[in-house]
């Protein structure tokens, strides 16, 4: 589930660099997400925005709720709906913004998979659409800084994903990517595509009545800069590698994990914005 609430994912603040993207969604990572469910995540952000005045600082807290529903085998429908409690703290004072965000469908599709001796293997691949459910109010300065603080980017977004699994005996190993094409909302601002890649190892330990599976992982999240009317944005965009792991624990009917990262190299906003690490927490009943 980190992944999910890691690619997956589809941004669901304006920000998409300092909030959640779509390549960590990987079904079948974890049992529970290869079948129906329903999810609630928290997750956690803190950036230092150095600038003029000082170090301002900008805290995005995400209540997430996540839903799959299996059509087929092969295919699954994800729908997620974000909740916002968004806080800003500088020396000028103190703002806050919370509400509902963009709510993001997606289907998967698992296009190739083998069983064999020792190994089983499966890749997946999928799409879907992050619609502007979110209150985005039009920009009175037109700035980056407060573009970024919107609890939606006011637009409507697009989504391809892939992942790659591999397990061996107790081990997994799995290889994300996503990709998010941003269009112009009616503030004529468009926030820049984000690219999304991964790769995870998990020791899946099964016990009497639930299994264990702690996993470490690498994540990259590069970002093009925005355009307000067509004119790149300078304090905007930039790359980040994130690295860390959590630990998810099953039953045949509820999982629960955590999930910690740190940007072990990051260069965003060429150096303006510093990312401070970041955490989520899941709770996941299998339908």
């Amino acid at each position: 589930m980190a992944f999910l609430i890691g690619l997956i994912y589809t941004p669901v603040m304006a920000c998409d660099i300092c909030g959640l993207g779509t390549s960590n969604y990987n079904p079948f990572l974890f049992p529970h997400l290869s079948k129906n469910y329903i999810s609630i995540n928290y997750l956690h952000r803190l950036y230092h925005i150095h600038g003029d005045e000082g170090i301002n600082k900008e805290y995005f807290n995400t209540f997430l709720v996540s839903g799959q529903y299996s059509v087929s085998e092969k295919l699954q429908l994800v729908a997620m709906v974000p909740y916002q409690l968004n806080k800003q703290q500088s020396i000028l004072g103190s703002g806050s913004a919370k509400g509902a965000g963009d709510i993001t469908v997606l289907a998967n599709y698992k296009l190739w998979s083998h069983q064999g001796r020792s190994n089983t293997q499966s890749f997946i691949v999928g799409g879907g659409i992050k619609l502007p459910t979110g209150n985005y109010v039009v920009s009175k300065t037109g700035t980056t800084e407060e573009q970024n603080f919107q609890l939606s980017t006011g637009s409507v977004d697009y989504l391809l994903n892939a992942s790659y699994r591999i397990s061996y005996r107790k081990w997994i190993f799995s290889a994300v990517s996503s990709y998010k094409y941003n269009t112009q909302n009616k503030d004529d601002y468009r926030f820049g595509d984000v690219l999304t890649t991964g790769a995870t190892a998990v020791y899946r330990k099964e016990l009497k009545n639930f299994s264990i599976a702690p996993y470490v992982q690498l994540m990259n999240e590069t970002q093009m800069r925005d355009a307000n009317a067509h004119i790149l944005q300078n304090h905007s965009g930039g790359s980040a590698l994130y690295s860390g792991g959590g630990i998810d624990i099953n039953t045949r009917k509820i999982a629960i994990g955590g999930n910690c990262q740190f940007a072990a190299n990051q260069n965003l906003a060429k150096g303006e914005i510093i990312a401070k690490p970041r955490f989520s927490v899941h709770l996941s009943f299998v339908l």
